[in-house]
């Protein structure tokens, strides 16, 4: 049985260090790339866009496998230098998950649950299938 994101306790954990750190949503918004309203949804969502979780995740300098109960993967934490963006990559999610049609690297983007799953499935950390893009 694979296991599931838990995007309400990354809300938890987002919203203590926004605090933490005295910043207002639209502040905290404007550092990670994601929108506020977006954000103040994982606190009720079953899934989200994967590229807006895995920014959240590389501002709070957490390992993204923290996030999903029972995962028996060490995963590593996303890179930042500050200037890029960390985005799925969609043709290691396409070979990771066997598929060969080549239909998957169409997709453009996916949601963290299929991200979790396609990593536990093929044994790869969330972070070995991502890419790092400059500015």
């Amino acid at each position: 049985m694979r296991s599931l994101f838990d995007l309400r306790a990354l809300f938890v954990a987002v919203d203590t260090e926004r605090r933490h750190r005295q910043l207002s949503w639209a502040m905290l918004a404007r550092q990670v790339g994601v929108a506020a309203s977006t954000m103040r949804r994982y606190e009720e969502a079953d899934d989200a866009e994967a590229d807006g979780v895995l920014a959240v995740l590389r501002w709070l300098r957490v390992v993204p496998e923290d996030y999903v109960a029972g995962d028996a993967v060490n995963g590593d934490v996303l890179p930042d230098d500050g200037h890029g963006y960390i985005r799925v990559d969609m043709e290691l999610v396409a070979a990771a998950s066997g598929d060969g049609s080549g239909r998957a690297t169409e997709r453009r983007r996916t949601t963290i649950q299929r991200l979790v799953a396609v990593a536990q499935g093929s044994g790869n950390t969330i972070r070995s299938l991502t890419k790092y893009s400059e500015v």
